[in-house]
C-alpha cells in the first residue's frame, strides 16, 4: 500500500511532461491540386513557442497522391524558414526545375512510383536532423512548408502532424513535489 501510494505521487509528477500533438491541414484540402505551372508556401501558426516546447516528432502526409500523366516528373518538398500565413500560390510558369532550390531545407524529391495508383499517400516522418532544423525556425511559433510540383499531381489533402513533449510548468512541479513530501511524511509516521 505504501509502495503504491509513492508511486502514484511520482507518475502525478511526471503527468506534467506528457505528450501532446497537432494536426495542421491547410483550408485548401487539394493545395489546388497541385499545378504544375506554381509553386505553393504554407506557412502555420503552431501556437507555441518550439524553444519551450519542442518538437519531437513530426510528419507531413499527402493523401491519395498521383501523377496525372505517366512520366518522370519530381515534386520537391522544402521546410523553409519564413512564409506568409495560410497556403498560398505563386505562378512560377515552369514545368521543370524546384522553385525553392538554395531556399530552406529539401525535405524530399519525390516521383510517382506507380503511375494512377489513386489509393496511395506520400508521408514524410522528419528526421533528427530536420527536426532540429524545424525546432530551430519554429521558436518564434510559425513554420512554414514549400511545395512545388513539376507536374500536376492530384491528391486528397495534405496534412502535418507535430508530436511535443510538454514541458511541465513550474507550478505543476512544485505542486508535485509538495505531493511526494507530504506521502513522504505520513510513510515515516506509520500512518498508512
Amino acid at each position: 500500500m505504501k509502495k503504491g501510494i509513492f508511486i502514484i505521487g511520482a507518475v502525478l509528477i511526471v503527468s506534467g511532461s506528457l505528450f501532446a500533438d497537432a494536426v495542421f491541414t491547410p483550408p485548401e484540402q487539394d493545395i489546388f491540386d497541385l499545378d504544375h505551372y506554381y509553386a505553393y508556401t504554407w506557412g502555420i501558426d503552431l501556437e507555441f513557442s518550439t524553444a519551450e516546447t519542442p518538437i519531437t516528432e513530426a510528419v507531413l502526409t499527402f493523401t491519395d497522391i498521383y501523377n496525372w500523366k505517366v512520366e518522370d516528373d519530381n515534386l520537391y518538398v522544402h521546410l523553409l524558414d519564413n512564409a506568409e500565413l495560410r497556403l498560398r500560390r505563386y505562378w512560377d510558369g515552369a514545368g521543370g526545375g524546384d522553385f525553392f532550390d538554395g531556399q530552406g531545407d529539401l525535405l524530399i524529391n519525390w516521383n510517382d512510383p506507380a503511375e494512377w495508383d489513386q489509393g496511395k499517400d506520400l508521408v514524410i516522418t522528419f528526421t533528427a536532423d530536420q527536426l532540429a532544423l524545424l525546432n530551430e525556425w519554429g521558436a518564434d511559433g510559425r513554420i512554414a512548408l514549400g511545395f512545388d510540383p513539376d507536374c500536376h499531381y492530384y491528391n486528397n489533402g495534405v496534412s502535418f502532424k507535430v508530436v511535443t513533449a510538454a514541458v511541465p510548468a513550474p507550478g505543476a512541479i512544485m505542486l508535485g513535489t509538495f505531493g511526494l513530501m507530504v506521502v513522504g511524511w505520513i510513510r515515516t509516521r506509520g500512518s498508512f
